[in-house]
């Protein structure tokens, strides 16, 4: 993972990159589940240091995150529990087993991945400095804007939305133009960069993405993140007559 104090470098093997990237993304997800359970130290704490001081905004309070943990956990005892019957049933011998392992470690992980999900949601947040804007979304994605590459930032206002409307429709966008950075819940700020968005970056498992027009990010309180960020937006150069 960067460190979110420079802008990685585009991959050479983008394949080969991934697949890091992928199993970097592992080792994190176990490392904050294990102290989160054994209560040491966690990663997302020391991670969210790293990104840098500013003003800090939540993303922890969204409807999907507030009931991920309890509603994975309470699929595991009623959905694993049934499916293990049915291969009690259809298996035999090793394959039965086999399949008891499986199903075991699958459960397994999906709550691991829910509690490290929900640990670091809750301790890496939105970052607002003198000069950029610091997107992260756990451990997961990263984004890095100089607040002089920002045209534009709006709150998603959801409510508008007409019956078999998204907010792209609201927001009159195509999601072709639109980087996304959120994850379950849906996005409520969105944010316009400037032509050729100098200095701005995102990362994705530490792989560098290319970036779009527009970047729809959740945020627990958009409009006064909103806020906050137009205050602190460079006032635009007036042409010498």
């Amino acid at each position: 993972m960067t460190d979110g104090m420079s802008s990685p470098a585009p991959p050479r093997l983008f394949v080969a990159a991934w697949i890091a990237g992928a199993v970097r993304a592992q080792r994190w997800m176990w490392a904050e589940a294990f102290c989160k359970w054994s209560r040491r130290a966690l990663p997302s704490v020391a991670y969210a240091r790293r990104l840098g001081d500013g003003r800090h905004f939540p993303l922890q309070r969204g409807p999907w995150m507030g009931v991920l943990v309890p509603m994975v956990v309470f699929s595991q005892f009623v959905d694993v529990l049934i499916a293990q019957g049915c291969i009690h049933i259809i298996a035999v011998g090793n394959e039965r087993i086999a399949l008891h392992a499986l199903l075991l470690f699958g459960s397994l992980w999906t709550v691991v991945w829910a509690v490290s999900l929900r640990s670091a949601m809750r301790h890496v947040d939105h970052q607002l400095s003198a000069h950029t804007l610091t997107l992260a979304i756990g451990f997961k994605q990263l984004c890095r804007i100089p607040l002089a590459a920002i045209a534009e930032v709006r709150a998603i206002d959801h409510r508008a939305a007409r019956h078999g409307q998204d907010w792209y429709d609201v927001c009159k966008l195509k999601p072709r133009d639109v980087t996304v950075l959120a994850f379950l819940d849906k996005p409520t700020l969105l944010i316009a960069l400037k032509d050729g968005a100098p200095g701005a970056w995102w990362t994705r498992n530490g792989v560098r993405k290319p970036l779009r027009r527009w970047i729809a990010v959740y945020a627990d309180q958009p409009e006064p993140m909103r806020a906050a960020i137009a205050t602190a937006l460079p006032l635009p150069t007036v042409p010498q007559p």
